[in-house]
């Protein structure tokens, strides 16, 4: 099975709910917008391996930070802590993406990124 088809396969299924009773919500990055930016850059599968690696790092990044500031309460401030922390991931990772894509995907990779982002309530 190629790399598109396996996306398009997983878009859809993203986009179907699970039950008619279960209105979960999903992962910013399961979102099926950002999914589909994430099919637009079109990757190879070596580049889509690697991409799933710094995806990956960040989101664990974040998670680690958030969880770090609620073990030490450190509540006040959250929103502006969670930011700065967000935006040095992001710089880490962007830093990582130009490194991997090319110059037609960077901009594609931008999209995706700005839309992963909007998806965060903190």
């Amino acid at each position: 099975m190629n790399f598109a088809r396996a996306l398009a396969i997983l878009l859809i299924a993203a986009a179907l709910p699970v039950s008619a009773n279960a209105a979960q919500p999903r992962p910013p990055w399961m979102q099926p917008d950002v999914v589909k930016a994430a099919v637009d850059i079109g990757m190879t599968e070596e580049q889509l391996a690697q991409f799933r690696s710094h995806v990956t790092e960040f989101m664990d990044g974040r998670m680690k930070a958030l969880n770090n500031l609620m073990r030490r309460n450190n509540v006040t401030n959250m929103d502006r802590k969670m930011k700065s922390r967000t935006k040095k991931l992001k710089r880490r990772m962007d830093g990582q993406m130009g490194e991997l894509l090319t110059e037609e995907q960077y901009p594609k990779y931008e999209v995706y990124r700005d839309l992963l982002m909007s998806k965060f309530r903190i």
